[in-house]
This record gives C-alpha cells, sequence and structure tokens, in this order.
C-alpha cells in the first residue's frame, strides 16, 4: 500500500529554518554551559561584596555556584537542540524549551540590565518557538484541551470544595506571614531605636 504524498505547503519552509535556527543557537549555549565557558567567574567574584556586583556578575555566581545545575540546564538545551534538528520531534523540542528560554529571557530582561546582546538572542529564540508552535496550535489544542475530561458530574461538588479550600488556606497563610513579618519588622526598627537612644 503506497502512502499519500506530503504535502510540503502544510509546512512552511519558514518553520525549519527557525528550528534550525533554534537548535544552533541552543547547541552553543548548551556546550558553553558543560564546558564551563559560562558560569566561571566564582574565583573573580568570590571576595567582592554582594552589592558591588553588576546584574551580570550576579547572574553569573548565581548560576555558577553549582557545577552540577550548569551542566543539567547545558544538557537541557543540547536535548532541545537535539529534537529540534529533526521535523518529527520538533514539537516536543519547541514545547520542552519554550518554559526554559521564556526563563532566560525574563532574567535577561530584568537582570541584565543594558546588555542588549543575551536579551536580543533570547527574544529571538522565543519567538521561533512560538512560531512553530503556533502553527501547530489547532493540534495542541486539541491535545491539552478537547481531548482532556472535566471531572465527573457527580464528584463536581467535592472537586469544588477542595479548590476552594486550597485557595483560602493558602491565602490565610499568606496573610498571616505578611502580619508576622511586619511585626517582626516593627521589633527590629523599636529595638534600633533604642539602642541609638542608649
Amino acid at each position: 500500500m503506497s502512502t499519500p504524498p506530503i504535502d510540503l505547503a502544510k509546512h512552511p519552509r519558514l518553520l525549519d529554518w527557525l528550528r534550525y535556527f533554534c537548535a544552533f543557537m541552543l547547541y552553543m549555549y548548551g556546550s558553553s554551559k558543560l564546558l564551563h565557558f559560562q558560569f566561571n567567574l566564582q574565583s573573580e567574584l568570590a571576595h567582592r561584596p554582594i552589592g558591588s556586583l553588576t546584574g551580570y556578575e550576579l547572574t553569573w555566581y548565581y548560576f555558577g555556584f553549582s557545577r552540577v545545575y550548569g551542566c543539567i540546564l547545558g544538557l537541557t538545551q543540547v536535548a532541545g537542540a537535539t529534537l529540534l534538528l529533526f521535523r518529527k520531534t520538533t514539537l516536543v523540542g519547541a514545547l520542552a524549551m519554550l518554559p526554559v528560554m521564556a526563563n532566560i529571557l525574563l532574567i535577561n530582561v530584568f537582570v541584565l540590565v543594558n546588555d542588549y546582546g543575551p536579551y536580543v538572542i533570547s527574544t529571538l529564540i522565543c519567538i521561533s518557538l512560538i512560531a512553530i508552535l503556533w502553527h501547530q496550535r489547532i493540534a495542541l489544542f486539541m491535545l491539552l484541551w478537547s481531548t482532556q475530561s472535566g471531572e465527573r458530574e457527580m464528584s463536581k461538588r467535592a472537586h469544588w470544595w477542595i479548590r476552594s479550600s486550597l485557595v483560602m488556606v493558602v491565602a490565610a497563610m499568606l496573610i498571616f506571614g505578611a502580619v508576622m513579618q511586619r511585626r517582626q519588622h516593627s521589633r527590629q526598627q523599636t529595638q534600633t531605636v533604642s539602642m541609638r537612644e542608649k
């Protein structure tokens, strides 16, 4: 039995270039972490006051504190890049890498201030991954929403109470924590004022 011909129009050539671009950049960043070209400033920054560090130095020192973590992150990026090399596994690779790259993008935007190189590259990677996923949006919607079953009718009330209880407990814990933190802060201020007066 012969297989039907593949309609190349359903998969734009641009998506191939985008996934190859993402794979190349992820290989570069992932291998840099594995070879310790990134997150390697511990010896230079260890004796400096934390307040004197720039966002770039603070980020590299923090993420480089654990060599194992850097290797895990590097392996994750290398694995994602490998998945993006093949059209069959591109969707899995894009789904796995988008949260990782979105987190890196947020760090680049809000921590590495005025360092536009990483900001631009991570933005391009995120946009490329979103474009790849957008092309498969119908299949993703079917997988993640349409085919998912909800609670049974007989148990909906119990699940509603569980959800409501969880929200209320978390809210109560947050309010209690905020009140206790404010009281502790007030005590510390009072003790500081008392010591100054003495």
